[in-house]
């Protein structure tokens, strides 16, 4: 694998504070060439460093609803199944309103980030959705009241 230098953490901190600017922007704030920019975000691409590209939402003004849901994993079901954690999370992050799983030490197993257009919208994912997956024991929601 390919060293990550200061210029690659140069270029990484602009593009999360200002993820808009043009790779002439990024190389003004940075004091790097705009050539040396782009060919610098195409490598971090390459090597997966940069996942994508994308709009923070502003979800008052959109009218959805954000929530947590901490998820206790079942690893040993009645009849000897054996369940995988990673293989959970995947299909755990196939629901539409799954924005990303995370998996976390600590008393939980796994956190999941959703956005649903409505309370209800949430309790189906919730009671419907996971409840129902082989695996997942506990679940523990919590809404979003403000993002800062």
């Amino acid at each position: 694998m390919k060293k990550v230098d200061d210029k690659d953490f140069k270029v990484l901190d602009v593009l999360t504070k200002y993820g808009r600017y043009s790779t002439q922007q990024i190389a003004k704030k940075t004091g790097i060439p705009i050539s040396t920019v782009h060919n610098r975000m195409k490598k971090l691409e390459r090597m997966g460093i940069i996942k994508g590209y994308q709009a923070v939402v502003d979800t008052e003004l959109v009218g959805s609803i954000a929530a947590y849901v901490l998820i206790s994993v079942m690893y040993h079901l009645p009849g000897g199944h054996v369940i995988d954690q990673e293989q959970l999370a995947k299909r755990v992050a196939k629901n539409e309103l799954v924005e990303e799983v995370s998996i976390v030490t600590g008393t939980r197993d796994l956190i999941v980030r959703v956005r649903a257009a409505s309370i209800s919208d949430l309790n189906h994912f919730v009671i419907r959705y996971l409840r129902s997956i082989q695996g997942i024991d506990k679940t523990e929601t919590a809404v979003v009241l403000k993002s800062v």
